[in-house]
């Protein structure tokens, strides 16, 4: 797992194609999940796979540092709650390995490890349709798939199904 044991790495960071740092407050000052985290999540699984590490600000010279998730359980609630969700995201890939909970001296920063989805899950989803709600990762962005992009991955998924009924 990527580490993040001194804020020297943390200051390295930066956001592409398989990082995406988000600050994760609430209006009130508590840990709140972003709402943008699902696209983020979507895309990840449907490109090469990634990081997400919640508690962390962006300066305007694109570091970052610790801003700090100021109730972590809840955070993790909230995301368990929406991963499990069909009417939120179409599959959960994630285990407790693949999030880590960094307690630093400035505060806490969650790591979420986002596999790549196989085949057969793809296209990783949101609000229960495919269709203008998958996301592929491009660059520092997330992105919608097009009709086309979509209809390759059912495809792909359709062929893997059939390729695994035969011996």
């Amino acid at each position: 797992m990527l580490g993040l044991s001194s804020l020297q790495k943390i200051a390295q960071l930066r956001e592409g194609v398989s990082i995406e740092c988000k600050l994760a407050q609430g209006r009130d000052g508590t840990g709140a999940l972003p709402e943008d985290i699902w696209k983020t999540y979507s895309a990840f699984a449907n490109t090469r796979g990634g990081y997400i590490f919640l508690g962390l600000r962006e300066l305007p010279d694109k570091h970052y540092k610790v801003a700090g998730v100021h109730c972590p359980k809840q955070v993790l609630d909230s995301l368990w709650q929406g991963l499990n969700d069909p009417a939120q995201v179409s599959v959960n890939l994630l285990t407790n390995e693949d999030i880590k909970i960094w307690r630093l001296q400035e505060g806490n920063v969650i790591s979420i490890k986002v596999p790549r989805a196989a085949g057969n899950q793809r296209p990783v989803y949101l609000h229960g349709s495919p269709h203008g709600h998958t996301y592929c990762r491009k660059g520092e962005g997330d992105y919608v798939c097009d009709t086309e992009q979509v209809l390759a991955m059912l495809a792909a998924q359709e062929g893997q199904f059939h390729d695994s009924g035969r011996s």
